[in-house]
């Protein structure tokens, strides 16, 4: 299944700027099935039909807000954008924008695998809000001036606060954003190191603290164990294997650095209940 891979326009206005957007009659959807290497935040006003991200459906319906990270996979060929302002931003922009090389880690929506990469908005008052900000910020870049930085960076810390709060809301989390150092880092390395079966000690080791210490983190903050967390992270990625390329179960096993083919079919069984092949057909069936 051939997918294709969008990069990140750093000097599309004539200057390097980390962040870009568009309306619905600027959206160039390139291909049914795309790979993105920057952040996206769609406020759907409008829409229709079926939208894939990974291997979850996101219900794409009016007043919703979509959340997609980097290296997700996007399967848009069902999907109909009738109104809508989408904001892309390289992670760079917000770590160099707000000094913080953890800063999108501390927001929920693109990070956490408890809950869906999306908020329904049943206020349209509410929505309306969000989409108006997300508006300005579309008409800020498109008529770029010399001071437009610190509009910019203000509007997008207030709509990612925004966000975060109406995000946790819906979900029943805490609407306190994310301090804990130590953790922001555990969040970027597992991006960083996901294919390598890292262990929990080695994890550990990277942020330099002890195996308890991150587990005792781990549990106050997620209520899982660093273990659990890190299987669950690495279950997400190797069914996105499954469902979109027709690599062999042993060509994924060695991907991961498991140490064998038989070892990588034992742990998916343990996750999900089936294994790998049946998984592969029952995808196949969408």
């Amino acid at each position: 299944m051939e997918m294709e891979k969008l990069y990140f326009e750093r000097n599309k206005y004539g200057k390097e700027l980390l962040m870009d957007a568009c309306n619905e009659s600027e959206l160039d959807i390139v291909a049914d099935i795309m790979v993105l290497n920057f952040y996206t935040i769609v406020f759907l006003e409008k829409g229709t039909g079926a939208y894939f991200l990974d291997t979850a459906e996101i219900p794409f319906r009016d007043q919703t807000v979509i959340f997609i990270k980097p290296g997700q996979i996007n399967k848009v060929d069902k999907a109909v954008f009738e109104k809508c302002h989408l904001l892309f931003f390289e992670g760079d922009f917000l770590d160099e924008f707000f000094n913080d090389k953890n800063f999108i880690f501390r927001f929920g929506f693109f990070h956490n695998n408890e809950s869906p990469p999306y908020l329904t908005i049943e206020n349209g008052q509410n929505f309306d809000h969000l989409n108006n900000i997300a508006r300005e910020i579309w008409a800020e870049i498109k008529n770029l001036s010399q001071d437009s930085h610190h509009i910019l960076r203000s509007q997008i810390y207030y709509l990612l606060v925004k966000l975060h709060r109406a995000y946790s809301q819906h979900y029943g989390q805490s609407r306190d954003t994310m301090t804990d150092p130590i953790v922001l880092k555990f969040s970027r390395l597992l991006d960083k190191e996901l294919r390598n079966n890292l262990s929990v000690e080695q994890f550990a080791e990277h942020l330099g603290i002890s195996r308890v210490h991150l587990g005792n983190l781990c549990q106050r903050h997620f209520s899982k164990t660093a273990h659990q967390i890190i299987r669950e992270r690495t279950l997400a990625e190797i069914k996105k294997e499954i469902r979109y390329t027709t690599k062999d179960f042993s060509e994924i096993a060695y991907e991961f650095n498991f140490s064998a083919p038989s070892h990588f079919a034992r742990f998916f069984k343990q996750m999900t209940g089936m294994p790998p092949a049946a998984f592969r057909e029952q995808l196949s069936k969408w």
